[in-house]
């Protein structure tokens, strides 16, 4: 399934163990020797009233603690497979329970619930944020375009700045127009992706927080992959943005690493 271009491989857990789920997301997120995508998803069962409980894992292996593309496509997939009634899913993270809303077909609301916003410094540069919103970001306002600016050295620089001992997101922001943003992303653990949902919410919060942007209004972030938009007039941030399933199928993998 994939939330503006952000792909991840989604596997029903609840009734399969995995026993190595770093190493099966290593294997399946290989775009040339596995299904590819930007990591790997387990559903589980849900915990404390929740629907489903998401884990999530980048293409590194390393697990994350929240992704606001994945948790939409979670619940699309509980919706399509007619394992909730209605249009809201609960749905339990490492960063907490996040209440998705079915707007209409595979459009999605997320409570992405309340975010700590700080200005941050880097030898060298300036204009950066950081947000934490779920995972830690930093937020940064280059003074040129960035459609065709190489975001790997300087997203690997920040991600593994000793400011960060658990690493960080990196995002490159332009301001458009009023309220519209374009954003490209270096994600922890996966490197450049086509979007990010936690990523946008910490760019809109980071240009609300710089005067660039009206907090009332809801604000647009264009990706590579498409367009996602936050709302973060209130104490809570919520984000809108599609989920799609993309296919369904079936792979034999390693049964020494992963035990079914």
């Amino acid at each position: 399934m994939q939330g503006v271009g952000n792909d991840y491989v989604y596997v029903d857990a609840r009734k399969h163990n995995i026993g190595n789920p770093s190493a099966l997301a290593r294997q399946l997120s290989d775009r040339h020797f596995g299904v590819g995508g930007d990591g790997l998803v387990l559903m589980l069962a849900g915990e404390n009233g929740t629907d489903i409980t998401m884990a999530m894992y980048n293409a590194d292996g390393s697990e994350g603690l929240m992704c606001g593309n994945a948790v939409r496509c979670v619940a699309q997939w509980l919706i399509e497979q007619k394992a909730v009634a209605g249009n809201i899913v609960r749905v339990n993270t490492k960063s907490g329970v996040k209440t998705v809303r079915r707007l209409r077909d595979n459009y999605f609301s997320v409570d992405m619930g309340k975010a700590a916003v700080n200005n941050v410094q880097l030898a060298g540069m300036h204009d950066l944020v950081a947000v934490e919103i779920g995972n830690p970001h930093v937020v940064w306002f280059p003074s040129f375009a960035i459609d065709h600016y190489d975001i790997s050295k300087l997203g690997r620089r920040i991600e593994h700045s000793k400011l960060f001992p658990h690493g960080t997101n990196v995002e490159f922001v332009r301001v458009v127009g009023g309220n519209h943003l374009q954003m490209r992303v270096w994600e922890r653990g996966s490197g450049e992706t086509l979007g990010c949902g936690t990523g946008a919410c910490a760019a809109a919060l980071a240009s609300v927080t710089r005067g660039l942007c009206n907090r009332e209004k809801l604000i647009r972030i264009d990706l590579p992959g498409g367009e996602l938009v936050v709302d973060c007039a209130g104490e809570r941030v919520r984000l809108l943005g599609p989920a799609v399933t993309v296919f369904h199928g079936v792979i034999a993998v390693d049964e020494v690493d992963h035990a079914y």
